[in-house]
C-alpha cells in the first residue's frame, strides 16, 4: 500500500475533489437481553485513525475499486455494532464498508430474546459471504450460526432498492409465522438430501 495511485494520492491530498457517497446507517429495535424492555441496535463504522464516524466514503460505482479498499484500510476503518444499553457488549467485525442488512428475526430459540441475523459487506474480491446470526448471552453477543449466501441477494436497481431490507431473498424468508433458510454450499446442510432446499430455521440456545 505504499505505492498509491493517482486516485489514492487524491484521496490523502484533497478529499473533497473524488465522488462520494453516504453509507448506510443501518439500526434495529427489539428485546435483545430479554428484560422485556425495547433496545436499539445500531450499525457504526469507526475510523481509528480520525477518532470519528465515517459517514461519507469514496463511491465504489465511481472511484477505482482498488483505491476504494486502501482508503478504508488508511482511516483504519471497524465496523461496529452497538446498542443504547451500555452494559450491552460491543460487536467488533473487523474491516467492512458496513452491512448489506440488519434484521431482527424475533426469539427463534425460545430463550427469551430476539436473535439477529446480519451480512457484512466485505471489502473483499468474491460475491460469496456469509449470513451470520447472533445473540446476546449476558450482555455479551455470541454466534449461534452462519451459513453461506451469494451477494447477488443484494443485487437491486435504484427502483426495487429497499430502504430497510426485512429478509434475504433465497437465503433467509419468514414463511407462515416461521423464519426458513437456504445455505449457499453444500456444507451448510447436516445431508445431501437437504442441498438447495429452505430448512425451518432451528436455532441452538447460547446459554
Amino acid at each position: 500500500m505504499n505505492n498509491l495511485t493517482e486516485i489514492e494520492i487524491k484521496l490523502e491530498e484533497n478529499q473533497d475533489s473524488i465522488p462520494k457517497h453516504q453509507l448506510k446507517q443501518l439500526y434495529l429495535i427489539g428485546d435483545f437481553d430479554g428484560d422485556k424492555k425495547i433496545d436499539t441496535l445500531y450499525q457504526h463504522i469507526f475510523s481509528k485513525r480520525s477518532n470519528s464516524e465515517i459517514i461519507f466514503s469514496p463511491n465504489p460505482f465511481n472511484v477505482e475499486w482498488d483505491s476504494v479498499v486502501n482508503w478504508f484500510y488508511r482511516q483504519e476503518a471497524e465496523l461496529l455494532i452497538r446498542t443504547n444499553n451500555p452494559i450491552h457488549d460491543t460487536l467488533k467485525l473487523g474491516i467492512a464498508q458496513g452491512l448489506y442488512c440488519l434484521i431482527n428475526i424475533g426469539d427463534n430459540n425460545a430463550d427469551g430474546k430476539d436473535e439477529i441475523a446480519f451480512v457484512i459487506d466485505y471489502l473483499d474480491y468474491s460475491r460469496l459471504n456469509s449470513c451470520n446470526i447472533y445473540s446476546l448471552c449476558n450482555n455479551k453477543w455470541l454466534p449461534i450460526m452462519t451459513f453461506g449466501i451469494h451477494e447477488n441477494s443484494f443485487d437491486f436497481t435504484d427502483s426495487s432498492n429497499p430502504l430497510k431490507i426485512e429478509e434475504i431473498k433465497n437465503s433467509l424468508e419468514f414463511h407462515d409465522g416461521k423464519w426458513v433458510y437456504k445455505g449457499y454450499t453444500e456444507h451448510d446442510y447436516k445431508s445431501k438430501d437437504e442441498v438447495w432446499k429452505l430448512l425451518p430455521l432451528e436455532l441452538k440456545k447460547c446459554n
